[in-house]
């Protein structure tokens, strides 16, 4: 699924109708949805000044129709991407496998960007899409990827793919990994079934 007529065929399922659910306006609403946006730049939520003006992302005005569990949810990517024991690289890499593996518009688009922002070049993102199988990784990064897809694909992470991240990552890496790839299919999970409008900076899928 890399053709740009695929592309468009799995954009037009998620994103061309309305979103499942309408984004919430009240003014209760829209202050717990600054706070969340406050909470994922890393803005403190009392700091109201710069925040004033931003516009809230349609994800979080849609979220806020359950606004004490998506908190929750919040919390764990909000943890993920602030304090990671992975290195940002690999971090990027299995986020984009995830998000490219479940084809999740919001999230490869939204990452793509924050790849490029820590390194990665267009290369390594159009390999990202041709996975483990691909000659263009070297071992590790291999096992990063290979992870990702089995633990979509079965729940469960090979000896083999194991014993080779463990070379490198510690057990709380190891444990971090498992819980990212975890988080960004679940956010992937909502964010494709209400159909989540993408913001105008975001490319979707085409994003390279």
């Amino acid at each position: 699924m890399n053709t740009p007529e695929s592309i468009q065929a799995r954009e037009d399922d998620i994103l061309g109708k309305p979103p499942r659910i309408s984004p919430q306006h009240t003014a209760e609403e829209m202050t717990a949805a600054r706070n969340q946006l406050a909470k994922i730049i890393g803005v403190a939520s009392g700091d109201d000044v710069p925040m004033a003006d931003a516009e809230v992302p349609h994800m979080l005005l849609t979220a806020m129709c359950h606004e004490q569990l998506f908190d929750k949810v919040s919390d764990v990517s909000v943890f993920l991407l602030n304090n990671p024991s992975l290195e940002l690289r690999d971090r990027q890499l299995v986020i984009l496998r995830v998000g490219w593996l479940c084809q999740i518009p919001y999230i490869w688009g939204e990452h793509v960007q924050v790849s490029k922002r820590v390194g990665l070049t267009s290369e390594d993102i159009e390999a990202v899409t041709a996975g483990s199988s691909s000659p263009y990784w070297n071992r590790y990064e291999r096992a990063l990827l290979k992870a990702a897809e089995e633990l979509q694909t079965n729940a469960m992470i090979s000896d083999d793919t194991w014993a080779t991240l463990a070379e490198r990552l510690s057990e709380k890496q190891l444990f971090e990994l498992i819980v990212l790839v975890g988080q960004f299919a679940t956010v992937g999970y909502f964010q494709n079934a209400l159909r989540l409008k993408l913001s105008p900076t975001n490319a979707g899928l085409m994003a390279r």
